[in-house]
């Protein structure tokens, strides 16, 4: 038999409690955690709120999300990390254990992927369409505060950019919702946002709108087109309209 293998330390993971504290307790706790621990000495805590949190580190494989989440009188505490921080995590979990009764975490209905398009990009990041559209890591990041959760919408969209480069005017004239795609993902816009990509700087220069079916939310992908016939997204975020 063959031993387990570990998860490559980039692995999003997420630990689900029911919680006995209240946020203003959690997020006190946090911060007294970052400032006093050895574990955290190059980590910082950011999150206006007590109901979320965000460490970040200078030796982090990414960041820490925790949430507390309060329905129908019961509480609920979340800690999201890499497989890497697995330490960091556990540090968090021993100083509220007390609190703390591990529960299973919210699953995309009909999945085994926990819910969050954070989750649903590092999906999107082992599937064949790694091959044509890049994510880089801020993407995920950025994931994490999208409320966003249209999983259908944001595949299909992310399936038209992945046949974006070989397109022309002429392949999509007949498809009124391709043509639309089309004419908003080839304009080049003057202020874009920019992302490390390979250790520089790449601007990104194009834009794709992802609306929700059900909401009215939508996902904006900014992107960049690459030599080879591939699109690299380096940041998502969301707007109401």
């Amino acid at each position: 038999m063959e031993p387990p293998t570990s998860p490559p330390p980039t692995k999003l993971l997420i630990r689900t409690y029911a919680c006995k504290l209240s946020a203003k307790k959690v997020k006190l706790g946090l911060l007294k955690l970052v400032e006093t621990s050895p574990a955290f000495n190059e980590s910082w805590i950011n999150g206006e709120f007590d109901v979320g949190s965000r460490i970040g580190g200078l030796h982090q494989y990414g960041d820490i999300i925790i949430r507390h989440r309060t329905v129908h009188a019961k509480s609920e505490l979340t800690i999201e990390h890499r497989a890497g921080d697995d330490a960091l995590a556990r540090e968090i979990e021993t100083l509220f254990e007390k609190s703390l009764t591990p529960k299973a975490p919210r699953m995309v209905k009909g999945n085994t992927r926990p819910q969050g398009m954070a989750y649903f990009f590092e999906m999107i990041r082992g599937s064949v369409l790694k091959h044509k559209v890049l994510l880089t890591d801020s993407v995920i990041e950025a994931a994490h505060d999208l409320d966003f959760d249209d999983y259908r919408a944001a595949r299909s969209k992310l399936e038209f950019l992945r046949k974006l480069p070989r397109l022309s005017p002429f392949d999509v004239h007949d498809d009124p919702r391709l043509k639309k795609d089309f004419q908003e993902a080839v304009v080049v816009h003057a202020k874009p946002k920019v992302c490390l990509y390979q250790g520089k700087k790449l601007a990104l220069t194009h834009k794709l709108s992802v609306p929700a079916e059900w909401d009215t939310c939508v996902l904006t992908l900014h992107f960049a087109i690459l030599p080879g016939f591939k699109v690299l997204i380096g940041w998502v975020e969301e707007r109401q309209f």
